[in-house]
């Protein structure tokens, strides 16, 4: 009778332990079910006419998630700079000057680079 209780009463105190530590675990989040932090990304580049760098070109960039299209004007050294683009994102961009319309280049989000650079060459004739 005497063992009988003290395997009741080990049991018993196994069992609580168990439970207490179920209640701690359920209360933080577990590691696999954690949200991954958002991969920022910037993407710059030069637009030039094959030789000198075009001031006032028209750099679009599209998201394709939601289609929202954001443009940036080329300064006099014919730079643009989008920052801070969701990496976990694919784009396209483009150049619009005078009338003239660049190929469409495509940023994936498998590509790993997180400072990413596009050089455009837009004929002006």
């Amino acid at each position: 009778m005497r063992m009988e209780t003290k395997t009741r009463h080990g049991w018993l105190a196994r069992a609580i332990v168990c439970i207490a530590a179920g209640v701690l675990l359920c209360g933080l989040p577990a590691r696999s079910q954690e949200q991954p932090h958002p991969t920022l990304r910037d993407l710059s580049g030069t637009i030039t006419d094959g030789h000198e760098p075009i001031r006032g070109a028209v750099v679009e960039l599209r998201n394709a998630r939601t289609n929202q299209v954001v443009t940036y004007i080329t300064d006099a050294s014919g730079r643009y700079n989008f920052k801070r683009l969701d990496g976990n994102i694919d784009y396209q961009v483009w150049v619009l000057f005078r009338g003239h319309r660049s190929a469409t280049r495509s940023i994936s989000m498998f590509d790993s680079h997180m400072a990413k650079v596009i050089d455009f060459t837009v004929r002006t004739y």
